[in-house]
């Protein structure tokens, strides 16, 4: 049986354990959340960053307006808590899907994506069944080349949702998620500025088919910290930013100090003087570099105080590269910072909250593993 590890130096956790510098979080949550008002823009954090209601709680009760989701498993973590504004941004096309939406929809707002008028078609056939409005959001392709259309097309989907029944424009929504390919600031500053950029296009391809579009919506945490201007934005949706981690640190718009999250391992072997290994792999640590823009990041993470990084791993092994005069012992404790927290938060269970490198609190993660 696990001993209660409120009260513990993290040091003292079984490991691995995935840990939260509280401190650093709330600084990182205040500072998003006094960037949105400066802007005059509403925040609506994605919760698939950190999965977490007591998480989404702090967002909500520092300002966040609502709450942006990939899967309606998060949704509905979201809805039956009672945070009555979701954003689902993946397409719902299935017929399953789209039953499970009108059921959430019934239990607060749920704004779900479109990006096709097959698309269109299905969500006003599943609303007329359930005898309900499904609210909707254009998607639009601002550059990553994902989903979306793009902005010229805009006007010629928002006729077709005005034409169609049991479904509402809600507005509009991009993700530049090609901002973490960026090779430098400039680079970054450029994606976020066309993001800007394309969604004045979809507006007036919208007003050109005698649609108004309500909302404007952007994402990505480096493309809202890199700029400070939303000018005609009216809502801002990023989720790394109340972690960060090695990639928004190779993308220049954080520093190591700023990053909340990171993993206590063991070093269980010694084997050379340059190598050790943890006991934490890829089922704790993921296995995402990045970007290829993102050059500075060729391994899976690096140790925090302490000069090694994860050069290898395997499912419950990490490699460390270490210099060979490192102090490191069979034994010791260390953290390690990772390269994309989202990525690694979803293969955990709970958080350990930290302050002054104690427990504080435990921190569930209540929609781990969410993939539907």
């Amino acid at each position: 049986m696990r001993l209660d590890p409120v009260g513990l130096h993290w040091s003292e956790l079984d490991t691995p354990s995935l840990l939260i510098d509280i401190d650093r979080m709330e600084r990182n949550i205040a500072a998003m959340a006094q960037r949105a008002l400066r802007a005059g823009v509403r925040l609506r954090p994605h919760f698939k960053t950190h999965k977490s209601l007591a998480i989404a709680e702090i967002q909500r009760a520092g300002g966040a307006e609502g709450f942006t989701v990939s899967k309606l498993d998060e949704a509905e973590v979201l809805l039956e808590a009672g945070f009555d504004d979701v954003l689902v941004t993946t397409q719902l096309v299935s017929q399953l899907k789209l039953d499970r939406a009108a059921s959430l929809a019934r239990s607060g707002r749920l704004v779900v994506a479109v990006d096709s008028i097959a698309g269109v078609e299905a969500i006003s056939a599943a609303g007329a069944s359930a005898g309900l409005e499904f609210e909707v959001s254009i998607e639009v392709d601002s550059g990553l080349r994902r989903a979306g259309v793009t902005s010229e097309h805009v006007g010629e989907l928002a006729a077709e949702i005005s034409r169609s029944g049991n479904v509402r424009l809600h507005g509009a929504f991009t993700h530049a998620g090609h901002a973490y390919a960026a090779s430098g600031s400039a680079e970054l500053r450029a994606v976020a500025t066309e993001e800007v950029a394309t969604m004045h296009r979809a507006a007036g391809s919208a007003a050109s088919a005698g649609v108004t579009l309500s909302t404007l919506s952007i994402g990505s945490t480096p493309t809202v910290l890199s700029i400070d201007s939303f000018s005609g934005i009216h809502e801002i949706r990023p989720g790394n930013y109340l972690f960060l981690d090695r990639m928004q640190v190779a993308l220049g718009v954080a520093s190591d100090e700023d990053c909340a999250l990171s993993v206590a391992a063991t070093v269980m072997s010694r084997p050379a003087k340059e190598r050790a290994v943890v006991d934490a792999g890829s089922k704790s640590l993921g296995l995402d570099k990045g970007a290829h823009g993102v050059g500075t990041i060729t391994d899976y993470g690096q140790l925090i105080g302490a000069a090694g990084h994860i050069s290898r791993l395997s499912e419950e092994h990490g490699v460390l590269d270490i210099p060979p005069d490192s102090p490191l012992q069979v034994g010791d404790k260390v953290r390690i910072l990772p390269n994309h927290a989202c990525s690694v938060a979803n293969l955990h269970r709970e958080y350990h909250g930290l302050r002054d490198e104690e427990v504080e609190r435990r921190i569930p993660i209540d929609a781990a593993g969410a993939i539907h």
